[in-house]
C-alpha cells in the first residue's frame, strides 16, 4: 500500500513539475521584437563586473524586474496574465539569437503587441543602457 502512494505521489509530482515548466515556458522566445536594422549597431561598453554590475542596479531601479522578474527569468509579479509573457534573459537560445543593438533598441523603444513599454527617458545617460545591455547578457544559463 505504501509503495502504491509512493508511485502516485510520484506521478503527481511529476505532473506538478511539467505543468509549472510548461507555463513558464515563454512564447515565441526566438521571435525578434526589434527591427532587423538595430542588429548591427555594436555595444560599445565592455561587460565588464563594474558594468555588470551597474546595468543590474539600473535594472531594478527603472522597475525592469517588476515584469522580468529579479533573477530576470520572466516571472515578474507584474508578468500575471502577460500575453505574450515577458522575456526570459536566462533562456541561452534566445541569447544567441539576438544582438546587443536588438536589446537596446527594445529597451528604449518598447516592443509593439507585447507590454514592454519605451524606456529610453528612464535613463539619465542614454549610453546607460549599454550596462543593462551587459547585465542581461550576465543572466545566460
Amino acid at each position: 500500500m505504501k509503495l502504491k502512494h509512493f508511485a502516485i505521489a510520484a506521478l503527481a509530482v511529476t505532473f506538478a513539475m511539467s505543468s509549472a515548466a510548461a507555463m513558464a515556458a515563454e512564447k515565441d522566445p526566438l521571435k525578434p521584437r526589434a527591427p532587423a536594422s538595430a542588429k548591427g549597431e555594436k555595444n560599445p561598453v565592455p561587460a565588464s563586473a563594474d558594468s555588470i554590475a551597474t546595468g543590474e542596479e539600473l535594472f531594478q531601479e527603472i522597475g525592469c524586474n517588476g515584469c522580468h522578474g529579479d533573477a530576470g527569468t520572466g516571472d515578474g509579479p507584474a508578468s500575471a496574465g502577460m500575453e505574450p509573457g515577458p522575456r526570459n534573459f536566462t533562456n541561452a537560445a534566445w541569447q544567441g539569437a539576438r544582438a546587443d543593438g536588438e536589446l537596446k533598441h527594445t529597451i528604449f523603444a518598447g516592443s509593439d503587441g507585447t507590454a514592454m513599454i519605451a524606456n529610453e527617458a528612464m535613463f539619465d545617460e542614454p549610453e546607460d543602457v549599454w550596462h543593462v545591455v551587459n547585465y542581461l547578457r550576465s543572466l545566460k544559463k
